[in-house]
């Protein structure tokens, strides 16, 4: 027997009792959903309330971690109070591509903070410009935005041609066609928000480094072998442990600065979500766990629409 709350009451459900011991892992990391308990020294929420946000990542990260399950821990910095304006599925899908989003361009690239730009500061004062590759993927689309909401321009983003309106919607200032155009020696900042492995001449990070010139700044999704890219993260404000390629651990020390920098920002698109910030449609799905499944594959191999799915728990 499972025991599950709902309100007041306590629901019995005739379901087998989990042995997470027996998994290796319980997939996801953004979640919304009401919070059933906390601990005694939480107090950014309590029982009762709807909240929205992500957990840990790494090696060996525990199974209670997991958010495609029934019930998951969340760290409480991690998570926030969902507002009446956010939708819920908004909130869910919000917190990890932001927060990398955040990361890169706050953090690393160093690039004013959207509330804290002024007129004769910042990186629309100084003339610095943005190339964004792969502005039409999630990580793309929010970079898009805050930069947009820091005043940088110009943002130059690639991206297929039947996606190239949702960021110009959303602030690109134009295409940036790499087959003809020179090296930009405009743009400061360079996001390969592709994140190809790289297999060859033609992938995502070489393609970019191409495009700008050698003093650019730049960062990657995933682990590039050239040492001018940086990797933003999700989750600054812990250590992490990662495998790349089949490779020894990378371990990747916590900033817990740069994590409450990012963290204001997410505040920030929040605030201002459905005016100055928002995602794509999303795609709610709510049906079997195996059609999930196939809808995540299709995901994976890059052949769905723009947007996020977002699936309601319990599956079937």
């Amino acid at each position: 027997m499972v025991t599950t709350h709902l309100g007041t009451a306590i629901i019995r459900r005739r379901h087998p009792q989990p042995h997470t011991g027996h998994l290796l892992a319980v997939l996801g990391y953004r979640f919304c959903g009401k919070v059933l308990e906390i601990a005694p020294q939480c107090h950014r929420c309590y029982p009762g309330e709807t909240v929205a946000g992500y957990t840990p990542t790494g090696l060996n990260r525990p199974t209670r971690y997991g958010t495609h399950q029934l019930y998951l821990a969340c760290p409480e910095e991690m998570a926030f109070r969902v507002p009446a304006a956010l939708p819920l599925s908004d909130a869910a899908a919000l917190t990890v591509d932001a927060m990398t989003a955040a990361d890169a361009l706050f953090n690393l690239f160093g690039i004013p903070l959207p509330q804290e730009e002024t007129p004769s500061s910042g990186a629309q004062a100084s003339g610095k410009g943005l190339l964004i590759w792969g502005a039409s993927s999630s990580v793309g689309l929010c970079a898009v935005q805050l930069a947009r909401a820091s005043g940088v321009s110009p943002i130059l983003m690639t991206a297929s041609p039947q996606r190239h309106a949702l960021p110009t919607e959303l602030g690109a200032t134009r295409y940036f066609d790499y087959r003809i155009e020179e090296s930009d020696t405009i743009v400061a900042y360079g996001i390969d928000a592709v994140g190809s492995v790289p297999r060859t001449e033609d992938f995502s990070a070489t393609l970019l480094v191409r495009c700008l010139a050698p003093e650019a700044d730049l960062v990657s999704l995933v682990v590039q072998d050239d040492p001018r890219f940086c990797v933003p993260i999700a989750t600054p404000n812990r250590d992490v442990s990662v495998r790349v390629a089949k490779v020894r651990p990378i371990n990747i020390s916590a900033r817990p600065a740069d994590f409450e920098r990012a963290w204001r920002v997410l505040e920030w698109a929040i605030r201002d979500y459905g005016v100055r910030f928002r995602l794509p449609r999303d795609e709610i799905f709510g049906k079997s766990t195996e059609d999930a499944l196939e809808e995540l594959m299709g995901l994976a191999e890059g052949g769905r629409r723009l947007g996020k799915v977002v699936l309601r728990h319990p599956l079937a």
